[in-house]
Parts: C-alpha cells; sequence; structure tokens
C-alpha cells in the first residue's frame, strides 16, 4: 500500500507553511497467511510494515506489527469473528461473494467498516463488484472483476476537534479471482477522500490518496 497525505493549502498560507505543508509519503507491506482446518476454520498470522518513502526516503527506521487472526472463513468469504473494521479500504472488494453462481455482467455489493491509514480516519464504505470476463490460464479459470466503491469516512477525533469534517471516499479498480483454486488474484485498487475545514476563514484541506497493489495468493507446501 502507499499512502500520500497532503495538505490544501494556498497561496501565502502555503508559503508560511513551508515544509510542513509538503505531502508525506507512507509504504505499507503487509504479508498474511493463514493455516486451514476442518469446516472452513483458519489459524492466520499478519505481518506489516511501515515506512517512509517519497520525501521522507531518507529515514530508513521502520515500524512492524504482528497480529493473528483465529476463526472460520465461510464459503462465501465471510469471516466468523468479523475481521472489521478492515484495515485498508483495498482490503475489502473480495471480502464476499453471492450465495449463488455469478453471470458476465452481474453485480453485487457488499458494506464493511473501514480504517483510513489505520489512525487517519474510519467509517464506511460501500463496494459494487462487476464480473467483467473469465479469463483461462494455464488450466485456471480466473474471474476479473470491476470494482467500485463509494463511503463516508471520519478523520481522527484530534482533527474533527480542528472543525474537519466527515467526508466522501470512492474507491475504483480491479480485482482478480481464481475459480480452479479458489483464492484472490492480482488486485489493484486507487481511492481518495478530501477533509475540509476553515480556521479564520481560510480554507483547509487534508487530502488521503491511497494505492493498493496485492498479488496472487498461493498454497505454500
Amino acid at each position: 500500500m502507499t499512502h500520500v497525505i497532503a495538505n490544501d493549502l494556498k497561496g501565502i498560507y502555503k508559503k508560511l507553511a513551508g515544509s510542513k505543508a509538503d505531502p508525506v509519503t507512507i509504504l505499507e507491506d503487509r504479508t498474511t497467511e493463514f493455516g486451514a482446518g476442518q469446516r472452513g476454520s483458519v489459524d492466520g498470522s499478519i505481518l506489516d510494515v511501515r515506512h517512509y518513502g517519497g520525501l521522507q526516503s531518507k529515514d530508513s527506521s521502520l515500524m512492524k506489527r504482528t497480529t493473528t487472526y483465529k476463526g472460520t472463513i465461510a464459503p462465501d468469504g465471510r469471516r466468523t469473528p468479523s475481521d472489521e473494521p478492515l484495515y485498508d479500504v483495498g482490503a475489502g472488494p473480495l471480502c464476499e461473494f453471492p450465495s449463488t453462481p455469478v453471470s458476465l455482467g452481474r453485480s453485487w455489493t457488499l458494506t464493511r467498516n473501514v480504517l483510513v491509514d489505520r489512525d487517519l480516519g474510519h467509517g464506511v464504505m460501500t463496494y459494487t463488484d462487476t464480473l467483467e470476463k473469465i479469463d483461462s490460464r494455464e488450466g485456471h479459470r480466473i474471474a476479473v472483476i470491476a470494482v467500485k466503491g463509494a463511503g463516508r469516512v471520519d478523520v481522527a477525533s484530534d482533527l474533527a476537534a480542528k472543525g474537519f469534517k466527515t467526508a466522501d471516499i470512492a474507491l475504483t479498480g480491479t480485482a482478480e479471482f481464481d475459480t480452479t483454486t479458489g483464492l484472490p488474484g492480482v488486485q489493484h485498487y486507487t481511492a481518495h477522500v478530501q477533509w475540509n475545514t476553515k480556521v479564520m476563514w481560510i480554507h483547509l484541506g487534508l487530502i488521503f490518496d491511497d494505492t493498493f497493489d496485492a498479488v496472487a495468493w498461493s498454497v505454500k507446501k
């Protein structure tokens, strides 16, 4: 994941802010392993590594977070217990599938509680997935899915106290799902939200742009 946090600040006010107005880029890598048991039970280990990029690339410090998940995954993808709120809006599109067969061109929706850069914001997003086509690759049938997401998110409490209001968030991208193995495939999404406020009649905007890229899941032998 690549998170870019920027300020919408104009003219002389941007000059007065100096380097504090520069965008901040945060890079995050996630590695997940699930051990599958009987009747859909899973035991998962998740490692997140975050560091700065872009203008902050000289900062070589890393922040690592390890979490676990233990529960069940139903045939439609639903997890019990829930893993919500999702750590990123890009984690939602392949969370759930219809319980009946899906024909080409058909869409389905799912709604999830989501976080925005974990600590920056939180809210609810509704995803609309549309099956665009089925590809055949090396004996596998790959579902290609167009994804759109829309929701409303609040900003962190310290920023809300400064007047930043709840804002719309939008996501778009594509996903693949290997129907032969039953595993998620390559995914790519981008998301955007801007929170706004006014301080002494001066407009201030806080912009968050998110890029989510995932490689195809594989079976570890």
